[in-house]
C-alpha cells in the first residue's frame, strides 16, 4: 500500500472586506482551484470554506458555490466546519462558541447534504479547554501545525500520522500539518515534492498531511503564473493520479483517514498557536530580543526551535487596549443577547461581531485596517441597538474592559457611553443605536517590531548623505520620505475629552508629532468621580510642570451631564489655582473620532458652516465644528471663537507592496490661552451632541 497522502485548503475573508477585492481573490484563486480540482476526479480533498466567504459565494458568485457543490456530490471533497464567522473559538463565551459550530455544521448540511465531522481551528489557536466541547457537538477531529506537537517535546520523525487528545474523558484526533509539505506546495518542483513524499514513506511515516491557505493557490506573489499559467497545479494533480496508479500514494480525505489509519498514541498539546502568531502576539521590542535570540543561536536555530516561543493569542488583548475593549463589549452584549431579550437576528450580528480578523495585527492589516473594525463595531451595534429597544437612561460603574478599574457607563435606546476615570476621565466609546457607529474607533500609533527597518532606512539614508555611499539599495522595502515622517507614537491613547496644559511655544506639527510640551498631569491620569442624576463629576488634585519650575498645583474639574439619551453632552470646566507664581500656557481639550464620513466616504468636517480640509494637518477659528454625514452629525459647539488644530492619525503598517499609510481617525483639539494667578479659579464650558 502506497503512503496515505490528505490533502485540506482553507478559504475566508474577514467581515468588511471590499467586495472587489473578494472578487479577485474568487476569480483568481478560489474558482480556478475547484475548477481544476472538478477535471480531476481522482484528486480528493478537505475543504474548509468560512460561513462568511460561503455567503459571499452564495450572493455574488453562485458559479463559485455552485462548483463547490458538484465536487460534494461528486464525492471528491470532505467538507470540514468551524465557527460560521471565523471566531478565535478559545476566546468567545462558551454558548456562543457552541453555537458559531452548529450554524456552520447546519449550513454545510442544508447546502451540500453533508455533516462534516473535522474542524479547523481559526489560526490554528490551540487551547486544550476546547476538547470538550468540540465532541459533544459530534466534532472527531481538528488540525493543527506539527510545531504544536513538537514544542511539547514530540519529534518530527513521529508526526507523519494522527494523535488522540482527550479532557474530562471525551477524545478528539489531532492531525499536525506537515510544515514542510506546507513550504513545499506548491512551490516545490514535482519531482522534489515526490523525493519527499518517498522519504517519508521509507521513515515509516504512516500518514502525509497537508492543509493550508486556497490563496496560495494564485493570489500570493508569483502564484497565479507559476499554479496556473505555467501548469504547477495540473502537474500535481495528474502527477497524484500516476503516483496512486503505482501505488506510491492512496489518496485520502481527513475522515477517511481517520477511519482506517489507527492513530499514533496520546498527545496533550499547549496553548499555541503557529510560530509567526506567537511572535506576533509579544511587545514589539520582545519581538526584536526574541529575532535577536534566533540569529545568535544559527546555525543551531533548528535543533533548539522547540524550546523558542513567543506569546499566544490572547495577548493582543494586552497589546492593544482598542482590541481588549471591543473584545469584552462583544461578552457584554453576548450576555445581554443570551438573557430574557433575546432576539434570533441580534444573536446573528453578535456571533458575526467574533470574526477575528480585526482583533489582533501580525505584519500585514488586521486591527490596522478601519473597515474590518468599523464591520465588527457595526454588526455588535446593530445586535445592541436590538436588544436595547425601549431601555430607558442609565447610568451605573462597571469594569467592562476588566482591567481592575471600574469605567462609567450611560445607556439608552440611543446610545453606549464609556467613560474612564482611571485613564484621565475620557470618553472610551461613544456609540450611536441610530448608525450602529462608534466615533471613538480610533487607533492610537505604536511602535510595531517592522518599524525597525524603517529605522535602519533612516540611518542608511544619513550614512549615505554623510560619506556618500549608497547602502539604501541593499533594503528589500523602501519607504517614502511621507512614511518616515508618520513614524512617530503617542503617549497617550487616542479617546476624547483628554485635558492638555502645553508649553505655549509650541504648534501644529508638535501637535501631530504628540510631543508638544505638556506641562500637565491630568491627560491619562486617573480621577476621582461623583455622579449626581444624569451628571458626572470628575476631578484631579493634580498640578503644572513648567521647565525648570516645581509642581505648580491646580485641581480640575470635568462635569458632564448626559442628555437626550446620551446622544448631547454638556461639558464644564472649573480650574482652581493653587500655586503662587503666575503661569502662562495653553488649555487644550482633545478629541479623536472616526467620523462616519470616514467609514461611508461620505460628508464633510464643517466650521462654522464652512467646509474645513481634513486631509492634512491644519489649524484654525472657529466656534462650531461640526463632522457632517446624511444619516448623522457630530457637532461640538464653543462659547466663542477659538483656536483648534486638527491632524487625520495615520499609523504606519506594512503591506506586500511596501509600507502604508492608513488614517485611523482625526485629532481635534480647540485651545485656549491661560494666564493663572494665585487663587484664580477659570471655567470653559463646550457641547458635543449626535443629531
Amino acid at each position: 500500500m502506497g503512503l496515505p497522502f490528505v490533502f485540506g485548503i482553507h478559504n475566508h475573508q474577514p467581515l468588511g472586506n471590499f467586495d472587489h477585492v473578494i472578487e479577485k481573490l474568487t476569480n483568481e484563486s478560489y474558482f480556478p482551484f475547484f475548477k481544476m480540482a472538478l477535471a480531476h476526479s481522482h484528486f480528493r480533498f478537505s475543504v474548509h470554506v468560512s460561513g462568511i466567504l460561503l455567503r459571499w459565494w452564495e450572493d455574488h458568485h453562485p458559479q463559485t458555490f455552485e462548483l463547490l457543490g458538484k465536487l460534494v456530490d461528486r464525492g471528491q471533497v470532505e467538507l470540514v466546519c468551524g465557527g460560521f464567522f471565523e471566531p478565535i473559538l478559545a476566546v468567545i463565551p462558551r454558548e456562543d462558541r457552541k453555537e458559531q459550530i452548529l450554524r456552520h455544521k447546519d449550513y454545510l448540511k442544508r447546502h451540500f447534504g453533508q455533516t462534516p465531522v473535522g474542524l479547523w481551528l481559526t489560526e490554528r489557536v490551540w487551547e486544550q479547554a476546547l476538547v470538550e466541547d468540540l465532541v459533544s457537538l459530534g466534532i472527531k477531529y481538528v488540525v493543527v501545525d506539527d510545531r504544536h506537537f513538537i514544542v511539547s517535546g514530540f519529534e518530527k520523525n513521529d508526526l507523519y500520522g494522527y494523535y488522540l487528545t482527550e479532557a474530562e474523558g471525551k477524545r478528539l484526533a489531532v492531525f499536525p500539518i506537515d510544515e514542510t509539505l506546507r513550504y513545499a506546495i506548491p512551490f516545490w518542483p514535482i519531482e522534489r515534492l515526490a523525493n519527499y513524499l518517498h522519504d517519508v514513506q521509507v521513515r515509516g511515516g504512516r500518514l502525509a498531511i497537508y492543509f493550508d491557505d486556497g490563496e496560495k493557490f494564485g493570489v500570493w506573489p508569483g502564484t497565479k503564473e507559476w499554479v496556473y499559467e505555467k501548469g504547477w497545479l495540473k502537474a500535481f494533480l495528474e502527477a497524484l493520479r500516476r503516483w496512486q496508479e503505482e501505488g506510491r500514494i492512496e489518496i485520502l480525505t481527513f475522515a477517511e483517514a481517520l477511519e482506517r489509519i489507527p492513530a499514533q498514541g496520546l498527545a496533550y498539546l499547549p496553548t499555541a498557536s503557529y510560530a509567526e502568531m506567537e511572535e506576533w502576539a509579544l511587545p514589539a521590542k520582545r519581538i526584536l530580543e526574541l529575532t535577536e535570540l534566533e540569529e545568535r543561536l544559527k546555525p543551531e536555530k533548528t535543533r533548539f526551535a522547540p524550546f523558542i516561543r513567543g506569546g499566544h493569542w490572547r495577548n493582543f488583548l494586552v497589546k492593544y487596549p482598542e482590541s481588549n475593549y471591543l473584545h469584552k463589549r462583544v461578552y457584554q452584549v453576548s450576555a445581554l443577547s443570551r438573557g430574557v431579550r433575546f432576539d434570533p437576528e441580534a444573536r446573528l450580528d453578535l456571533l458575526a461581531a467574533q470574526c477575528n480578523d480585526a482583533y489582533w495585527h501580525g505584519i500585514f492589516g488586521g486591527l490596522y485596517l478601519p473597515h474590518l473594525r468599523q464591520a465588527v463595531w457595526e454588526k455588535l451595534l446593530s445586535a445592541e441597538a436590538r436588544l436595547r429597544r425601549g431601555e430607558q437612561p442609565e447610568i451605573w460603574a462597571e469594569d467592562i474592559d476588566l482591567d481592575g478599574q471600574e469605567e462609567i457607563i450611560s445607556t439608552s435606546e440611543k446610545a453606549f457611553l464609556t467613560f474612564k476615570p482611571a485613564y484621565g476621565g475620557q470618553i472610551r466609546e461613544w456609540s450611536s443605536f441610530k448608525t450602529h457607529h462608534n466615533y471613538q474607533n480610533v487607533l492610537t500609533r505604536r511602535f510595531e517590531a517592522y518599524h525597525e527597518g524603517i529605522r535602519h532606512f533612516k540611518e542608511a539614508q544619513a550614512q549615505e548623505e554623510r560619506e556618500g555611499v549608497s547602502s539604501i539599495h541593499l533594503l528589500k522595502k523602501r519607504p517614502s520620505r511621507e512614511v518616515i515622517e508618520a513614524l512617530v507614537y503617542d503617549w497617550y491613547e487616542r479617546h476624547t475629552l483628554i485635558e492638555h496644559f502645553f508649553d505655549p511655544d509650541r504648534g501644529l506639527a508638535d501637535f501631530v508629532r504628540c510631543d508638544f510640551g505638556e506641562w500637565g498631569d491630568f491627560a491619562n491620569q486617573p480621577f476621582r468621580w461623583h455622579r449626581s442624576g444624569a451628571e458626572i463629576l470628575f476631578f484631579r488634585d493634580g498640578g503644572l510642570y513648567p521647565p525648570g519650575s516645581p509642581r505648580r498645583p491646580l485641581l480640575l474639574r470635568k462635569r458632564i451631564r448626559i442628555e437626550k439619551g446620551g446622544l448631547k453632552l454638556q461639558v464644564n470646566y472649573e480650574l482652581e489655582y493653587r500655586a503662587e507664581e503666575e503661569t502662562r500656557c495653553f488649555f487644550g481639550v482633545e478629541f479623536n473620532f472616526f467620523p462616519l464620513f470616514m467609514a461611508t466616504g461620505e460628508g464633510a468636517f464643517l466650521v462654522d458652516g464652512k467646509d474645513f480640509s481634513w486631509h492634512e494637518p491644519k489649524e484654525g477659528v472657529g466656534q462650531s465644528f461640526v463632522f457632517h454625514h446624511p444619516s448623522e452629525q457630530l457637532r461640538i459647539s464653543l462659547p466663542q471663537k477659538t483656536s483648534f488644530f486638527l491632524f487625520p492619525v495615520k499609523t504606519v503598517s506594512q503591506s506586500e507592496a511596501g509600507y502604508d499609510l492608513t488614517v485611523q481617525g482625526l485629532a481635534f483639539m480647540p485651545f485656549w490661552p491661560l494666564a493663572l494667578a494665585k487663587n484664580q479659579n477659570k471655567g470653559l464650558s463646550l457641547t458635543l451632541e449626535l443629531k
